[in-house]
Formats: C-alpha cells, structure tokens, sequence
C-alpha cells in the first residue's frame, strides 16, 4: 500500500495532466527514503546503486515537474542545486563551507522579518530560504586538531 505522501505525488500529478511514470516515482521515492538534500546527479547515482537505468535528463526532467507541483523545492546550496521534498513550514539551511554537509534548522524564527518584507516593502512573499554558511562542528575541531 502506498504511503500517503506516494499516493500525495501521484495524486498531484494526475490532477495536473502528467501521469506517475515509473522514473518520477523513482525519483520521489530517492528523495522520500533519503531525507536529504541531493544533487540530481546523487540521484542519477542512488538509482544505479539500485540497478535502475534512468538517464540523467530524466531525473532532471522528473524534478523540473515535481517542483513545479510544489512536491519537490530546491535549493542552491553552495554552487550547486540540491533537492528535497516539499515539507510545510520553513525552514533554514547550514552548509558547511569545508566539506559541503548541509543541514536544517527548524523554526518560525524569520516570521518578523518576512512580516517586515510584506508590510513595509508590500512584497507578497511566496517562500523565504535562508542559508547560512560556516563551518560544522566536525570541520571546526579538525581544523583546531591540526
């Protein structure tokens, strides 16, 4: 039996004319059981580790829909784009600028500030990504190890 968030995918696409191929499955299900970000080509990969031959221009093209359905956000974590599943709320990302990890932080902390955004410079506010660069925790003691 599918899981609601499958049967959500399925759902979405079908309402807005595209069919759930076996690839946008794929791709979901990756994106779905890894609860990551990933970079289209770590998906391209994941699903050769899984013996499953879809090309490259697939798993971009499968994103391009699910993103567009809202199922899928991205996000350019340093110089590439990263993808994850759509979850509701926001959220913030820390992306370690030594060996490229990124991370979520939680929260409603930026709710001043988008209220700000919308009431003073009567901006409509569609989505708010906040990424923040650094160094992790591991990155800082290696680098005060050596």
């Amino acid at each position: 039996m599918p899981s609601e968030k499958a049967a959500k995918a399925g759902s979405a696409l079908r309402t807005s004319g595209y069919r759930l191929t076996r690839q946008r499955q794929l791709v979901w299900d990756t994106l779905r059981r890894t609860r990551r970000h990933l970079s289209a080509e770590q998906i391209a990969e994941a699903l050769r580790r899984q013996r499953q031959a879809v090309d490259p221009a697939t798993v971009y093209r499968s994103l391009d829909v699910l993103q567009r359905l809202g199922l899928v956000r991205s996000s350019r974590l340093g110089e590439r784009l990263f993808f994850e599943i759509a979850e509701p709320g926001e959220h913030y990302h820390l992306v370690c600028d030594q060996c490229g990890s990124a991370n979520h932080i939680e929260g409603e902390d930026l709710a001043p500030v988008l209220r700000h955004i919308t009431d003073e410079h009567r901006f409509a506010v569609r989505s708010a990504d906040l990424i923040v660069h650094g160094w992790c925790e591991k990155c800082q003691a290696r680098a005060a190890a050596s």
